[in-house]
């Protein structure tokens, strides 16, 4: 008998602590060894101890946007695991989804955020190393519309063996007929991790996946890495792969997704927004008990929806994860594909002005307000052909579904 669908989100996968140094300097910074110099004892403000990773920065974003959300991951019976806990118990109550395990190490991450310089991150993945279906709460999936998977580069038992252990766990949350999430995180090229064949993995992944949510540095290295090696070998001090990502490569990532088997495609492209490709109709109704609001709304789209100005800028630390959050939620309440991207976004650029991942967030009605008030996007061009400008949106040479006003 089928479980009562009385969760509407639980988030699962990778979780740790985040380490956050401030930084105070305040002279212009070019390069990185401008700063962390052998030898040298470098002045630090507070440090930001919170819980991170996407259990933590989608999962209590998403929970703090009120909607109805549990969580799932795996601890360290150590100092970090009660840090963990502690944190969770102080700030957003008890998840029994969160197992403390005997023996194993808390995965931690020191956020590295100098000022001008694009973050970096020091990172252990301790017990999230032998997460694995047995891990799982299957009776929370159960009970949930929606899972999000977050991280699983970063967590080796799933990935190893041709990802074999988290195919399982994607098959089984469909066989629940909880619609799927997941998002991804860019390991280190020379780690085992990096070594793995990942286009191969994603291609058992990726068709038990509802709605595929990576960045576009991240999922341009799994799809194609040789191209990425390339764009990352000629790079500047102060370049990123993501810089010279074209609209055009862009695009083809997101149709290879479709083609591989996944209902929606959006890829987060950081400062330059979020870019999102849907699938036909038949695709789309089939993702399980989170339903697109509008199959004339959300089927055959490709749209590309600028970031909005933020009141400062402090650091992008769960920036990812919180527009994630911000799509979720409007996602699970029925919203119009444009006005979940408008959330994502909203949540992203929130996201920026806090060192964390997390103390930006007020609420679903804020980030309603904001919206509503006419908040501005940044200044952003697309000059491929067959891209148009139209509602506030960039819009691509393969969007044919109904706008949101074409909606009765």
């Amino acid at each position: 008998m089928a479980k009562k669908k009385d969760i509407e989100v639980v988030a699962a996968g990778h979780i740790c602590l985040d380490l956050i140094p401030a930084f105070t300097i305040k002279d212009k910074v070019d390069k990185i060894t401008d700063v962390l110099i052998p030898g040298k004892m470098i002045n630090m403000g507070k440090c930001v101890v919170v819980g991170g990773g996407p259990v933590t920065n989608a999962g209590v974003s998403i929970r703090r946007l009120g909607v109805k959300t549990e969580l799932i991951g795996k601890i360290g019976d150590d100092d970090f695991g009660e840090d963990v806990l502690r944190w969770y118990e102080e700030h957003e109550g008890h998840f029994k989804g969160i197992k403390m395990v005997k023996g194993e190490s808390t995965s931690y991450t020191i956020a590295i955020c100098i000022p001008g310089i694009d973050r970096f991150y020091l990172h252990h993945c301790g017990a999230n190393d032998t997460f694995c279906y047995d891990d799982m709460d299957f009776d929370l999936v159960a009970r949930a519309k929606l899972m999000l998977f977050g991280y699983p580069p970063w967590m080796r038992k799933l990935y190893e063996n041709k990802g074999r252990e988290l195919t399982r766990i994607l098959k089984k949350t469909k066989e629940l007929d909880t619609t799927t999430v997941l998002d991804l995180s860019l390991p280190d090229v020379d780690s085992y991790a990096g070594q793995q064949n990942w286009k191969a993995i994603l291609e058992d992944w990726v068709p038990l996946t509802d709605i595929m949510a990576p960045s576009a540095e991240e999922i341009f290295y799994f799809l194609y890495k040789d191209e990425f090696l390339k764009k990352k070998a000629n790079l500047g001090p102060r370049d990123s792969v993501l810089d010279h990502i074209t609209v055009k490569e862009i695009s083809n990532v997101g149709r290879d997704l479709i083609e591989m088997g996944t209902a929606v495609a959006m890829v987060k492209c950081g400062h330059r927004g979020l870019y999102i490709r849907t699938s036909d109709k038949d695709r789309l109704s089939k993702m399980g008990a989170a339903k697109c609001s509008n199959l004339e709304n959300w089927a055959n789209r490709e749209l590309w929806f600028p970031v909005y100005e933020e009141e400062k800028f402090v650091g992008a630390l769960g920036s990812g994860d919180s527009a994630i959050a911000g799509f979720i939620a409007a996602f699970v309440w029925g919203h119009s594909i444009e006005s979940c991207l408008r959330y994502a976004n909203a949540a992203g650029s929130m996201n920026v002005t806090v060192p964390d991942g997390l103390t930006w967030n007020k609420g679903f009605d804020d980030l309603t307000r904001r919206i509503n008030s006419g908040w501005k996007t940044k200044k952003m061009e697309i000059r491929e052909e067959g891209w148009r400008f139209e509602n506030g949106f960039w819009v691509g040479p393969c969007n044919f579904g109904k706008w949101e006003t074409e909606i009765k």
